[in-house]
């Protein structure tokens, strides 16, 4: 799976052939996802939310009738009018300029243009479109960071555009899970690319079809991605003055790597332990919230009770 969201900035540390190259891919991505089973556009139109359980479990409770949320990364929007839906005023920002249209659109046909808002700009330059607004939630999911080589300047844009006292959630696929590649054995998996951060070292790499479909036309486009390490991940919002509140680690993939792999009912893919069931023991994916110290230096809101993973399945 090649699941990686969006590249940072021509005015930032992506050099500008790595960025015309990601957004040649994410805007022809963005004309097969729309069409996708993956995505099932028709089906969000009709009411469905495209957000996973463990996003509503998690997240659901820190969003409430007029919680005010920014989307970092959000592709086309399902997930960002998904929280509209819920209540929330959402910002939804993408470097994509079909993707943005694509959103805005849809935020029309549902009814949902009230409430969301939708900025075309690179990551890195977010700082110049939301002109200091500040947010009770930011939110990053599924194949945002790796398109992003400066991670201090990343989690920077988060903790200056998060109220104090706000939350800040992401879920997002494990930088063990980029290491593998299928094995020499039948449904088996082997580590064959580097686990830690190399910023000076991106991944070129010719893409074949979409994570959301394998048949997409990518003929003669490339990818650039870079790997981060949960310490890296962890140690710049930490640095940035975010206070980590959880951390889950799961055995499980939102979508799959391979065409082996396993899909249950709550839209998880695992890999198969060739027994029947299910292997427990490799990471694919993590959530994490963190919060935003309060002025007085108190932390932010306390986590509700209880967790949620794919069938309560902690690392």
């Amino acid at each position: 799976m090649n699941d990686r969201r969006q590249p940072a900035s021509a005015a930032g540390p992506i050099p500008p052939e790595a960025r015309d190259a990601n957004l040649a891919l994410w805007n022809r991505w963005t004309r097969a996802h729309e069409k996708s089973d993956f995505y099932d556009v028709q089906g969000f139109k009709a009411g469905a939310t495209s957000l996973l359980p463990l996003e509503l479990e998690e997240l659901g409770p820190y969003v409430r009738e007029g919680t005010t949320l920014l989307h970092l990364q959000c592709h086309f929007g399902l997930d960002t009018l998904s929280w509209a839906r819920r209540g929330a005023e959402v910002v939804g920002l993408d470097f994509s300029d079909e993707a943005i249209a694509l959103a805005r659109r849809l935020a029309e046909e549902t009814g949902l243009s009230g409430r969301a808002e939708f900025v075309c700009a690179d990551l890195y330059d977010a700082d110049a479109h939301l002109d200091g607004r500040l947010f009770d939630v930011v939110f990053v999911s599924w194949g945002a960071i790796e398109w992003l080589p400066d991670l201090e300047r990343w989690a920077g844009i988060v903790a200056r555009h998060l109220q104090p006292g706000g939350t800040f959630y992401m879920a997002e696929i494990h930088p063990f899970a980029y290491a593998l590649e299928e094995g020499p054995g039948e449904q088996d998996v082997q580590i064959t690319y580097r686990l830690l951060p190399a910023p000076d070292r991106p991944d070129v790499e010719p893409v074949e079809g979409s994570y959301a479909d394998p048949d997409a036309d990518t003929s003669g486009l490339v990818s650039y991605g870079w790997q981060h390490s949960l310490a890296e991940i962890v140690g710049t919002l930490v640095g940035a003055g975010l206070r980590l509140e959880h951390l889950h680690e799961f055995p499980t993939s939102p979508a799959p790597f391979w065409s082996w792999m396993i899909r249950d009912e709550q839209r998880w893919w695992w890999l198969p332990d060739g027994k029947g069931g299910r292997r427990r023991d490799l990471p694919f994916s993590y959530s994490l919230r963190a919060s935003k110290p309060a002025d007085d230096g108190a932390p932010g809101e306390a986590a509700p009770a209880g967790g949620a993973g794919p069938a309560d399945e902690k690392a």
